[in-house]
């Protein structure tokens, strides 16, 4: 018998505004992972559903927000009781739209990152995402006109 916990594989995206701050989600108390903290728009795939359309789906789900995911932005890896999980981050652009939160989130903010990486609230696997982003995108990208 395989005492191992099995893997999954989940889909989130970094979102960006105009002003260049990514937008975070906050968990409700009643989460079952990561109660009260901040999250990026995103989560599983239904079982045979390619990344990009259940990163589109889920972005659609938690925000209300319709998005064309661009490349891999980065990834995460973290354990739930049951599970351990590999979080593939995809860069889902620049969006002007307003956000409809869904009964998995509480509120949301637009942040910049050097805030990001301070926040207490924020789950260990998204800091060490967010740091390595930091590290890999010294110069802000350019913004759409």
């Amino acid at each position: 018998m395989n005492l191992k916990k099995p893997y999954i594989v989940s889909v989130y995206a970094i979102l960006r505004n105009e002003k260049g701050e990514f937008l975070l989600l906050r968990r409700s108390e009643n989460s079952h992972s990561n109660p009260g903290k901040w999250d990026l728009p995103g989560g599983k795939l239904v079982r045979g559903e390619p990344l990009e359309e259940a990163v589109v789906r889920e972005v659609w789900e938690e925000t209300g927000i319709s998005i064309v995911p661009g490349g891999i932005a980065g990834y995460a890896t973290f354990e739930l009781p049951d599970k351990r999980v590999i979080a593939i981050v995809y860069n889902g652009g620049y969006v002007i739209a307003d956000v409809k939160l869904s009964h998995e989130h509480v509120e949301y903010i637009w942040s910049p990152l050097n805030r990001i990486l301070k926040m207490d609230a924020l789950p260990d696997h998204f800091r060490e995402f967010f740091m390595r982003f930091a590290a890999e995108n010294k110069e802000p990208p350019e913004l759409p006109i």
